[in-house]
């Protein structure tokens, strides 16, 4: 049998250390995913669902939705706690 022993809760600093590389984790990850819909969406959309006029703008929306998606359901790890 193993037995678990508590962790010790981090110093003040260490935690702040750690939600900002957490925080920082989570945007470049978000940009990435923003980028990664924007491109499918203006170089792979098929042309007849869209006006080929349209691709940029369209895939530049797709793409700011797509980021705001995932930082909204990430915005614990970016705001903390309540």
């Amino acid at each position: 049998m193993t037995s678990n022993s508590p962790e010790d809760p981090l110093p003040p600093e260490e935690l702040a250390l750690r939600r900002r590389r957490v925080r920082m984790i989570v945007l470049i990850r978000a940009g990435l995913l923003g980028a990664l819909v924007a491109a499918w969406w203006m170089f792979f959309v098929p042309d007849a669902l869209v006006d080929p006029g349209m691709r940029s703008p369209l895939g530049i929306a797709a793409g700011v939705i797509a980021m705001g998606a995932y930082l909204y359901f990430l915005r614990e790890s970016l705001f903390g706690g309540k």
